[in-house]
């Protein structure tokens, strides 16, 4: 799975906005997505992720909404 795929996954799961530091704790924890270098996913990287993807995300500052 790519990490805007779980990121998808996981806000669809939640049923609600998460914060960047929310996802990447989530996405930690649950292990749906891992780097190759087995690093922890830092909310940064969800910040870039979901700005790349604006066709799946909405961003208010730190807030991701999942795009329906």
């Amino acid at each position: 799975m790519k990490l805007h795929e779980a990121i998808v996954k996981l806000l669809l799961e939640k049923g609600s906005p998460m914060t960047t530091a929310e996802i990447a704790d989530a996405l930690n924890a649950n292990k749906w997505y891992e780097k190759k270098d087995k690093s922890e996913i830092t909310p940064f990287q969800i910040h870039g992720r979901t700005k790349n993807y604006s066709n799946l995300f909405r961003r208010e500052g730190v807030k991701v909404f999942l795009i329906e």
